[in-house]
C-alpha cells in the first residue's frame, strides 16, 4: 500500500500553512494539532512577529501563497489586527481561508476579527475537533477527514 492508498497523500497535495505566533509553544502545539488533523502532508511557515509576517506577505505569489493563515491575535503592538488587515489587502491572499487564533475572548476583538476578514476565531490552545469542524465547515477539509487538494486556492 503506497502514501495515496493510506490517505497520506502525495506532495503536490500538501496543504501550506502560514503560522504568524510568537510563543514557541504555542507554536508547538499548533503545528502537533494541525498534524494530528491534517496529517503530515502539511508545508509550515512561521512568522514569529507582525513586521516578519508583514515582510512575508508582501512576497507571496499565486504559486507560492499559503493555503491556510492561522495569526495570534495578541501579537505584541496590536501586532495581529495589522497582519489581518495585511492578509486581506493583498491581491494574492484576499481569499485564503484566515483563522485567527487567540487566547482573547473579548467580544470587541472577535467582532473586530470577523469585520477584517477572518474566515473563524479560534481559542488556544488550539482543539483537533474545533479545527476539524472548522476546516470542514470552510471547505478545506472533506467530511471524511482527508485534506481537500488546494488546487482551488492556486488559480
Amino acid at each position: 500500500m503506497d502514501d495515496e492508498e493510506r490517505g497520506q497523500g502525495s506532495p503536490e497535495q500538501s496543504v501550506r500553512i502560514f503560522l504568524v505566533e510568537d510563543n514557541p509553544d504555542h507554536v508547538f502545539i499548533a503545528l502537533t494539532v494541525m498534524r494530528q488533523v491534517l496529517g503530515d502532508c502539511i508545508e509550515m511557515l512561521h512568522a514569529q512577529n507582525a513586521e516578519e509576517a508583514l515582510e512575508m506577505i508582501m512576497q507571496f505569489t499565486e504559486y507560492d501563497r499559503p493555503d491556510l493563515f492561522f495569526v495570534d491575535l495578541r501579537l505584541p503592538d496590536n501586532g495581529g489586527f495589522s497582519v489581518l488587515t495585511a492578509i486581506r489587502a493583498s491581491e494574492v491572499c484576499s481569499t485564503v481561508p484566515l483563522f485567527v487564533v487567540t487566547s482573547s475572548m473579548y467580544d470587541r476583538d472577535i467582532a473586530e476579527s470577523y469585520e477584517l476578514g477572518a474566515s473563524a476565531v479560534l481559542s488556544k490552545p488550539l482543539s483537533r475537533a474545533k479545527l476539524r469542524e472548522e476546516l470542514t465547515r470552510i471547505g478545506a477539509l472533506a467530511p471524511s477527514g482527508q485534506p481537500v487538494t488546494n488546487t482551488s486556492y492556486r488559480h
